[in-house]
């Protein structure tokens, strides 16, 4: 399927790899790929060329644009030039009524930039039995989630058969954002899936790593699902 230019925001080319391979999976030709880094970017970007945004994975958004002070206790790790570049990619986004595709740190940058903020450190402020960071192997299952808006369409995707995901953050969604749904969450009360209810602006994130498990069904069926919806994407 056709679906237009598709960025890839994250930090470097490299860590893009997982992601750009999960949509050439789904059907995305090399050229309807464009990585977009902090090092490259401009104010204004490429937006105006683009069908979809994705929100890709990484380190920590900064506690201060959602009015807290960095945790003293040094695991909290975060790139303002990522921030500044990943916030004017989705102020443009929201104008253009691009679809995005936030991916574990792209989920938890969405909340904030929507207006809800994040538990800087799951270890030290919410303790639990499910062990959210296992880094090895990438495709590693770790545990269940379970959906608790199956109406959505997001919730349809993953209540087809009980998700099991990988899980490699220490942050999360603390309060939700306004407009923001959680779709899923994992047996702590983590929450691991969002939409944004609004008809105008297809927004969707996840707080696993489906990129690495597109060999499966379920996990493929997310990619394909925000494919869908670039190409379906008319301008406003």
């Amino acid at each position: 399927m056709n679906a237009g230019l598709i960025l890839v925001a994250t930090s470097s080319e490299e860590r893009a790899g997982p992601y750009v391979e999960a949509l050439r999976t789904v059907g995305i030709p090399e050229d309807g790929l464009r990585v977009v880094t902090p090092s490259m970017y401009k104010e204004g970007g490429p937006v105006a060329e683009a069908a979809g945004l994705v929100l890709c994975g990484g380190i920590d958004v900064d506690p201060a644009r959602y009015g807290e002070e960095l945790l003293p206790n040094g695991t909290v790790e975060i790139s303002p030039e990522r921030d500044d570049m990943e916030w004017d990619l989705l102020a443009a986004a929201r104008d253009a009524r691009l679809p995005v595709w936030g991916v574990c740190r792209g989920l938890q940058t969405l909340n904030v930039f929507l207006g809800g903020s994040l538990w800087q450190d799951l270890p030290s402020q919410l303790p639990s039995g499910v062990d959210h960071s296992v880094v090895d192997p990438l495709d590693g299952l770790v545990h269940t989630v379970r959906v608790v808006e199956k109406e959505t369409p997001l919730g349809e995707l993953l209540s087809r058969e009980v998700p099991f995901v990988n899980s490699r953050h220490h942050q999360a969604i603390k309060h939700l954002a306004p407009g923001f749904t959680a779709v899923a969450e994992s047996l702590d009360g983590v929450i691991e899936a969002a939409v944004l209810t609004h008809e105008e602006w297809w927004v969707r994130g996840v707080q696993w790593h489906p990129e690495n498990l597109v060999a499966m069904a379920q996990h493929r069926a997310l990619w394909e699902d925000f494919v869908r919806a670039t190409a379906a994407r008319t301008p406003p």
